[in-house]
């Protein structure tokens, strides 16, 4: 096994973009206590610190090939791992929100007779499946799985906008259907 501890970061990136697991490790060595600290900073959580810093290096390894870094290495992990915790945040508030949302809402719910609640869940079923199998896909990955826009678009190898796009015409769908069941 070579060592790289020497490499400098350019020569490094260079290594890893081939596909050398020993320049990735050497790379992790060297910054991961320093991108730790970062997401640790803003999130105050050693668990969560720790997987956004394996996130980020496993994207990393995953995007090696199609990264342009050029000589700013650092900066620019350090950037990603701030954009992650953002997204750590923002996806755990989201989570947050709706489950004390759906907390107070089965506290102050009325009671529906059985025929009711089904009847209700028959024609929202029905409506979701009117939807495009795209536009689908795109809602129930906002809604019921919680991603980002920008995970959306990647999963489904499309821009954000056109994922906006998707989540529009499906909720105009929905409301639609709805509107016209529910009255």
């Amino acid at each position: 096994m070579h060592s790289f501890t020497g490499y400098s970061d350019v020569q490094l990136f260079l290594l890893l973009q081939a596909g050398s697991e020993e320049a990735f490790n050497t790379l992790f060595e060297r910054y991961r206590k320093r991108l730790f600290l970062e997401a640790f900073t803003r999130l105050q959580n050693e668990e969560e610190a720790n997987d956004i810093v394996q996130e980020v290096f496993m994207w990393l390894w995953n995007k090696r090939a199609t990264l342009d870094i050029g000589d700013c290495l650092k900066p620019y992990l350090v950037r990603v791992v701030r954009n992650k915790v953002v997204d750590h945040i923002r996806k755990s508030t989201s989570a947050k929100n709706h489950r004390d949302y759906y907390t107070w809402a089965a506290d102050t719910h009325t009671t529906d007779s059985s025929f009711e609640t089904k009847e209700l869940g028959k024609q929202l079923a029905e409506a979701i499946n009117s939807i495009t199998p795209a536009s689908r896909l795109a809602f129930e990955q906002l809604y019921l799985q919680d991603k980002s826009l920008r995970e959306i678009a990647v999963e489904m190898d499309i821009n954000v906008q056109s994922v906006k796009n998707h989540i529009h015409r499906a909720l105009k769908v929905l409301r639609k259907n709805l509107k016209h069941n529910l009255s």
